[in-house]
């Protein structure tokens, strides 16, 4: 086990280190060491936050996946296939739509939208005969499908040229926006959301 964490961290380490250097515009270590200004302003804008933002997001839903198949005992558990994924999208859609389509406000949306997913997982399996550890992950794709529908009677009502692109964009997601000032705050919030996870 330990030398598999090793070989996960040192595949990890180089991964980020070729992200640092491998885009649209080729950054070279020796024009960095130089003080080139085009080159270390692309670096520190642009490639060294997403690149930390990348690991630090992934680092998140890796221990969300864990918690959840540790707490449903069900190795197929996942936000994805328990319905928040999906809750969140309708959420995210629903606030492009119809609030004020502000960062606040579609993050927000999206936030009640996966908890609304949850909590309706959680009420549908509570109520289904017969518990067992699949029941979860049943009531989950339920709600998936149910949340999918949603999204999709959404996408439908959006204007196509706009509101729709948004929505997709949104649902795919991007680390175009990411710069220094927003590292710090996720940092934070990510890692005290998780230590209260592992206290629970």
């Amino acid at each position: 086990m330990k030398k598999k964490m090793l070989s996960m961290s040192f595949i990890l380490g180089m991964m980020f280190v070729l992200s640092l250097f491998v885009g649209k515009y080729p950054l070279r270590l020796d024009h960095m060491l130089e003080g080139n200004e085009q080159a270390l302003r692309v670096f520190w804008t642009l490639r060294f936050p997403r690149s930390c933002m990348a690991v630090l997001g992934g680092f998140g839903l890796g221990v969300v996946g864990m918690i959840y198949q540790t707490v449903l005992r069900n190795p197929l558990a996942s936000p994805d296939i328990i319905g928040v994924s999906s809750g969140a999208s309708a959420g995210a859609a629903f606030a492009l739509l119809f609030l004020s389509g502000t960062m606040f406000s579609v993050t927000t949306s999206a936030f009640v939208g996966s908890i609304a997913a949850v909590v309706l997982a959680l009420g549908l399996s509570a109520v289904a005969p017969g518990k067992s550890n699949a029941t979860m992950v049943l009531s989950g794709l339920a709600v998936h499908s149910l949340a999918q529908t949603l999204l999709m009677i959404l996408k439908l009502s959006a204007d196509p040229e706009r509101e729709l692109a948004a929505i997709e964009y949104w649902i795919m997601g991007s680390l175009n926006g990411i710069t220094m000032q927003k590292i710090p705050f996720t940092c934070v919030v990510t890692c005290v959301c998780i230590g209260i996870l592992f206290l629970l």
